[in-house]
């Protein structure tokens, strides 16, 4: 541990998986957040742990060609947009290296084809959804996000990335909740923690979600209603308690304040029943490139049975289902299903089927009870695949297998276990769903290997 700061130089020669430069002092690696590749930056060296130092930028001695201004005020003490400092053509060649390299390192897989990022026109204002932390900030109750690397809440978050409908709303909720007592999650662990605001990109519906460790004002109803009186697209209010202080933002349990606990929205000729619990990818225009990629990789001829793990509500599943002759979706939140159900039916989707359940348990059972699948699609959680599922994968063959991934480490690592049980890896497309940040989605085809 460092006592005091260490003021030295360095070369950048890489980058971290979330984007921070990574340089050497001293012959230990230190990351340093802000810095490019191949640029010469003067840090103060604070810290680290497992043999890895903690940078923080003091001054760029030779800048990148690509270094630009950030444009949002907060860039320095939000740990959100870690990539406005450089020009979006220059931040997709930073992802597409990103994925290479874990390919490479951890799945230990040569020579793939990894297409260039299919970008955006318009990189900002792209987000239809919004976790804010609500905190206190000098005795007034504040939206934000955690600054990085903290638990201490940004008053004043980049709100680039949302339409003006969650921009405006945001901004009201803070005053609103001011002007009524209300409880905000403290030391005794009870109390108002998040706001989930989830915005239709087809028709502005928003729905508001108070996200509390137990009752956070006794005035919620007239708080909901003030809401909706003062933004008519907001269709619902709801409540969710959260159960633990750890894990997922949110917890199982839902309620209804006003209106109601979900709102419509689109994706190419698709309409989507949303409910407050549901995932549904963030993208709107990068989520159709991305699922009509997930359908091209599929190779479907209209005869073929699909597997969709981690369905969700079925986004990817009616796009499936369009092409397929069954499409069979697995996903382990009811109200998800639910969704799934009635947004096959709302669309005209009577080949496609979902089932209740945990992916890694329930592929294995209907394994055993004989299936037979001719393409795999999966869609996991950062986490990536559970390996009973890949498996299962494994135990069915089919003749494809389609990942779609938010997360390079795990996708590398699922697919070096793929490939170690028969599969090739024939494409690999990164698309940006997440300009501004490190993020980036990856849509990989495998394909089974003939004997």
């Amino acid at each position: 541990m460092i006592k005091e700061p260490i003021i030295t130089k360095t070369v950048i020669t890489g980058y971290t998986h979330d984007g921070d430069g990574v340089g050497r002092v001293n012959g230990q690696v230190v990351f340093i957040p802000g810095a490019l590749l191949g640029e010469e930056v003067l840090a103060a060296v604070t810290g680290g742990k497992k043999g890895v130092l903690k940078g923080r930028l003091l001054e760029v001695i030779s800048p990148h060609p690509d270094r630009s201004e950030p444009v949002c005020g907060c860039y320095a003490s939000c740990g959100g947009c870690k990539l406005q400092h450089v020009t979006y053509a220059e931040q997709l060649k930073i992802k597409e290296n990103l994925v290479r390299d874990a390919l490479l390192r951890i799945g230990g897989l040569k020579d793939i084809q990894v297409h260039p990022v299919l970008g955006m026109e318009q990189p900002w204002e792209y987000r239809n959804k919004g976790h804010f932390q609500v905190g206190l900030c000098e005795g007034r109750i504040v939206l934000g996000f955690y600054a990085e690397e903290s638990h201490q809440i940004n008053p004043y978050p980049c709100r680039h990335l949302f339409g003006a409908g969650i921009t405006k709303l945001s901004a009201f909720l803070e005053e609103l909740l001011n002007r009524h007592p209300v409880k905000v999650y403290g030391w005794d662990g009870c109390g108002l923690c998040w706001i989930m605001l989830r915005e239709s990109r087809a028709n502005g519906e928003i729905l508001v979600t108070f996200i509390s460790k137990g009752e956070f004002s006794a005035e919620k109803e007239a708080i909901a209603r003030e809401i909706c009186h003062k933004f008519a697209g907001v269709v619902g209010v709801c409540i969710n308690y959260k159960e633990k202080d750890s894990g997922p933002i949110m917890g199982r349990n839902t309620k209804i304040i006003v209106g109601r606990d979900w709102l419509e929205d689109r994706l190419g000729p698709f309409s989507y029943k949303i409910s407050a619990q549901s995932f549904f990818q963030i993208n709107n225009p990068q989520a159709e490139v991305l699922y009509d990629l997930a359908v091209r990789y599929a190779g479907l001829s209209g005869k073929e049975t699909v597997i969709d793990a981690y369905c969700g509500i079925g986004s990817i599943s009616l796009f499936l289902a369009q092409a397929a002759k069954k499409v069979i979706g697995i996903e382990i939140i009811p109200e998800a299903v639910a969704d799934a159900r009635e947004n096959a039916k709302r669309n005209g989707i009577t080949n496609a089927r979902f089932i209740l359940g945990e992916a890694e348990k329930t592929m294995p059972d209907l394994v055993k009870q004989g299936l037979q699948a001719d393409v795999v699609v999966v869609d996991p959680p950062r986490a990536g695949c559970g390996r009973t599922l890949l498996e299962s994968i494994l135990a069915v063959r089919p003749k494809r297998v389609v990942y779609v991934s938010c997360n390079p480490a795990t996708l590398a690592r699922d697919m070096r276990i793929l490939a170690d049980g028969g599969y090739s890896v024939s494409e690999v497309q990164l698309v940006d769903m997440f300009p501004q940040t490190a993020h980036v989605e990856t849509v990989t085809l495998m394909s089974r290997v003939e004997k």
